[in-house]
């Protein structure tokens, strides 16, 4: 049980998580992250055209501190605490304790920092206004709520996994896509089985008010940076 009230204190870093350092790059502008060789088995990708018009989906390590916190708690080492976002049509689109949208350009002020590899998932199969669309359904929102959040089979990588699989032709490949969702899907896979029915239910609480309080504290400073962009766009159109 100390372990997992190491856990509760320790959760609180997500709600307002510390910068590391920014990801390398290699001469050759490859893609690197610690995170990559235990998940994929390879240490670098070649890296994405930001400029062009296509899909692309974004693996970041949001876990800081709290990832060996969680290893101890697992008595597994976890590669990292993941979050996964897909951009398209100018907007990055992901699930917190909601389904959220932003502008990319905020998204790369927010997250830049954070770990991350990205994928070019090719050109979207679907119109923008048909997404837009399927994004404000009823169908869709209400399996995405805040109550329906679970830290091991409904969080932001399945959600990623959904709209990758709607808005191009294969989606992310699986060699890719699962052994990111497997880090929360196992994250208790080497516990007796009496710790994990003690473990589930508390990790899965913790990490719900965890994500939730994450994901409103970072939703205003997300509105604040969108707004100071439009400011500096005006400004500089007026120069």
């Amino acid at each position: 049980m100390c372990r997992y009230l190491a856990l509760a204190a320790a959760a609180s870093a997500l709600v307002a998580p510390s910068m590391p350092t920014t990801r390398p790059r290699t001469a050759l502008h490859a893609q690197t992250a610690e995170f990559a060789q235990p998940l994929w088995g390879r240490d670098n990708f070649d890296d994405v055209d930001e400029s062009s018009d296509t899909v692309k989906c974004t693996v970041y390590n949001i876990g800081g501190e709290l990832t060996q916190v969680l290893s101890l708690t697992c008595s597994k080492q976890l590669p990292m605490i993941p979050h996964v976002g897909v951009r398209l049509y100018g907007t990055e689109y992901f699930y917190s304790d909601v389904i959220e949208s932003r502008p990319v350009a905020v998204m790369q002020d927010m997250l830049e920092d954070f770990p991350q590899v990205s994928f070019d998932l090719g050109p979207a199969t679907i119109t923008e206004q048909e997404l837009e669309e399927w994004i404000a359904s009823d169908a869709l929102q209400s399996q995405w709520q805040p109550e329906s959040y679970n830290v091991f089979d409904h969080n932001c990588n399945h959600f990623a996994r959904v709209i990758c699989d709607k808005v191009t032709e294969n989606g992310l490949e699986e060699s890719l896509m699962r052994p990111v969702i497997a880090v929360t899907e196992e994250m208790l896979s080497e516990l007796p089985e009496w710790r994990k029915n003690l473990g589930k239910g508390f990790m899965n609480q913790i990490t719900r008010l965890v994500v939730v309080s994450w994901g409103r504290a970072t939703r205003a400073k997300k509105k604040a940076l969108a707004e100071q962009k439009k400011l500096e766009e005006g400004g500089s159109m007026m120069t």
